[in-house]
């Protein structure tokens, strides 16, 4: 008896955790996405962000420069009509540049892409396994785009702090209604004194409430 109450109350928890919104689904929820609406995925590795965010029904570019983490971005994304993908790294200028791929990218290529940094610094990756991948200015995107962009997602494991201080700097940041930032005060010690610089900076221009760099 104890046992088949065992199974299913298994079953059940299976069933909740089906259908209860993970953080990411109830963080993009609070934003009030819409159909039309734009949205930008910098880093958006195998899509779980950018799925979330197309299922609102807004347009969403997507950028990830991961090769392997790409392949599974257009398998899961590429077929979607208001998902646009791009096999490119966001930076504040347009050109190419080294991906370094975290350790363990030979054994595990698709698991360890998260890790991928522009960074040979970060204390996860290998500095001479890369790949030479694109790069794009994000600012310089945002500012062509034919209408404001409802949300930028920037989690890129290292220059976020670049990212953010040259949307600021350019004024693109004013074609922004919010921006969820991944700083990595944790996984990159030597990051800290620059992140808190880039807080200290949103604080002075009125941004701390549009520029959320504690959202996940």
């Amino acid at each position: 008896m104890n046992r088949g109450r065992d199974s299913w109350r298994r079953a059940l928890r299976g069933v909740r955790r089906r259908f209860r919104p993970t953080t990411i689904e109830r963080r993009i929820a609070e934003l009030g996405l819409r159909r039309g609406d734009l949205a930008i995925d910098c880093g958006a590795n195998v899509g779980d962000v950018s799925a979330a965010l197309a299922r609102t029904g807004a347009e969403v570019h997507a950028f990830e420069p991961n090769p392997h983490a790409y392949s599974v971005l257009v398998e899961r994304l590429g077929q979607k009509r208001n998902v646009r993908l791009y096999p490119q790294a966001v930076l504040d200028r347009a050109g190419r540049s080294r991906l370094h791929l975290h350790v363990d990218a030979v054994d595990d290529p698709v698991g360890a892409s998260v890790g991928s940094s522009l960074l040979a610094t970060k204390g996860n990756v290998d500095p001479d396994l890369y790949v030479e991948v694109e790069t794009i200015d994000l600012a310089q995107f945002v500012l062509e785009l034919d209408r404001p962009v409802k949300v930028i997602k920037i989690d890129v494991e290292g220059v976020e702090c670049t990212l953010v201080h040259h949307l600021l700097d350019t004024g693109a940041i004013e074609r922004v209604d919010t921006v969820l930032v991944e700083l990595h005060d944790r996984h990159i010690p030597e990051l800290q004194s620059e992140n808190q610089r880039l807080r200290e900076r949103l604080a002075r221009d009125g941004l701390a409430d549009r520029v959320l760099t504690d959202w996940a």
